[in-house]
């Protein structure tokens, strides 16, 4: 699929970068740790029971972004922590996220935005952004950059391939400011926070 002035604007690479390999080398050790959610968290909040778990899915109303300032222990001392510390805003919730193979997750919207570091990946994967009934398709590469994502816009995930998908995905914990970006036609839509 080609790429477009709508899908550039709703994802663009940053200047951010850290090594691939690094990344990689880091995640390794923690693919065991993937169960039926698919989510690992690299950040939790403070005092968190269950930190590597801590809230892998849509957040309660009371809880922010932001909150999720603590870095995992599993995660100091790797190139995901460095990756952390060298962005230009502050991180909120951070997860390592992995899609099955042959799947697809339902049209939502989110309430900050998102920063997708690529880990494993293949062409048949992408980020599918809806303009009322069209769908514009973007990939996001495994190419060592940060990748910024407008996910207040209504969207989904697909991958499409025989291989499972691994993304590090960042909460930009700047979430208070930002309004609902949904086109009217979604207005009903639950959104994931």
């Amino acid at each position: 699929m080609g790429e477009d002035s709508m899908g550039d604007a709703m994802v663009r690479r940053t200047d951010v970068y850290q090594d691939l390999a690094s990344v990689r080398a880091a995640v390794a050790d923690f693919i065991p740790l993937f169960d039926d959610d698919n989510v690992i968290s690299v950040t939790s909040r403070p005092g968190a029971r269950r930190p590597l778990k801590d809230h892998v899915g849509w957040l309660p109303e009371d809880v922010r972004e932001r909150d999720f300032h603590v870095i995992n222990p599993e995660f100091r001392g790797t190139a995901i922590e460095e990756l952390l510390g060298g962005l230009p805003f502050e991180f909120g919730r951070t997860r390592l996220m992995r899609m099955a193979k042959k799947s697809c997750l339902s049209i939502h919207w989110d309430t900050s935005l998102r920063y997708h570091y690529a880990i494993v990946t293949n062409p048949a994967c992408y980020l599918v952004f809806m303009d009322g009934e069209v769908g514009h398709f973007r990939h996001i590469p495994a190419d060592g950059y940060l990748y910024r994502m407008d996910a207040r816009l209504t969207h989904t995930a697909i991958n499409a391939s025989r291989d499972a998908r691994i993304h590090l995905v960042i909460c930009d914990a700047r979430d208070e400011w930002l309004r609902d970006g949904r086109p009217e036609v979604y207005a009903g839509l639950r959104a994931s926070r």
